[in-house]
């Protein structure tokens, strides 16, 4: 069950991408506000495994972003290397774009296992 909000704590975003399709969950204590799931198609399909994880983030961000702007809030990934976004050197043209949106926010990175992400969106449904 999708609980409301507490603008006074802190936001959990976790993503997740698979060959076929991401989903994400924004949370608050462990508990789910929003949620969403996407079939990928398209040129989408063809991503490498970071940029279907980027992307995910990104639509989550732009999906959620009311309710993030206000403070610091956590993003939690099965991707390890998401753990460094405010360090990449050089990018591509895409790239820019998605990190100059995701760098508006004030956020910090967490790095949870695979196996640890999958359990927690299925516990979450």
């Amino acid at each position: 069950m999708l609980l409301l909000s507490d603008f006074s704590k802190t936001f959990k975003v976790e993503c997740d991408a698979s060959g076929f399709g991401i989903d994400a969950i924004l949370m608050q204590d462990k508990h789910p506000i929003a949620y969403f799931n996407e079939n990928l198609s398209g040129a989408v399909l063809n991503y490498s495994a970071y940029d279907k994880e980027l992307y995910t983030l990104v639509w989550a961000l732009q999906n959620w972003q009311h309710y993030l702007w206000s403070k610091e809030f956590v993003i939690r990934t099965d991707y390890e290397s998401l753990q460094f976004l405010k360090d990449q050197g050089k990018l591509n043209r895409h790239h820019t774009c998605w990190l100059e949106f995701i760098e508006i926010f004030s956020y910090v990175v967490q790095y949870k296992q695979g196996k640890d992400m999958i359990l927690c969106l299925v516990d979450m449904l």
